[in-house]
């Protein structure tokens, strides 16, 4: 993915680990929208759909998990690249399901891998 060309929206309830990653993603040229809820991301997607080139979302968050957002967003476009991140591994076993549209990060992570998963 172009970076200069690419919005990347996060979806994190971790405020202080969001606040990171946009930081960094910015300062590699892209984009970013943050969210704290899969709810607040759903709502963000649905309303431009073709805005964003990728999105890194968590897997365990309260309300509306990552697994329900993932489903909703391979369901609604083909376009997004998604990535996925859990600080549980055992949780990242189940995402496999997903496919080669989908990366995984494993929390912790160095920041290089968070600019890998988009490449």
């Amino acid at each position: 993915m172009d970076s200069t060309a690419g919005r990347i929206l996060i979806v994190d309830d971790d405020a202080a680990l969001l606040k990171v990653m946009d930081r960094y993603l910015s300062r590699l040229g892209y984009r970013v929208d943050a969210c704290r809820s899969a709810p607040e991301a759903w709502a963000l997607l649905q309303s431009n759909p073709s805005l964003y080139a990728g999105a890194l979302v968590d897997l365990n968050m309260p309300g509306m998990r990552g697994e329900e957002l993932i489903r909703r967003i391979l369901a609604s476009s083909e376009a997004i690249r998604l990535v996925v991140m859990s600080g549980y591994p055992a949780g990242l076993s189940g995402a496999n399901l997903y496919g080669n549209r989908v990366g995984y990060l494993t929390k912790p992570f160095a920041p290089r891998a968070l600019a890998e998963a988009f490449k």
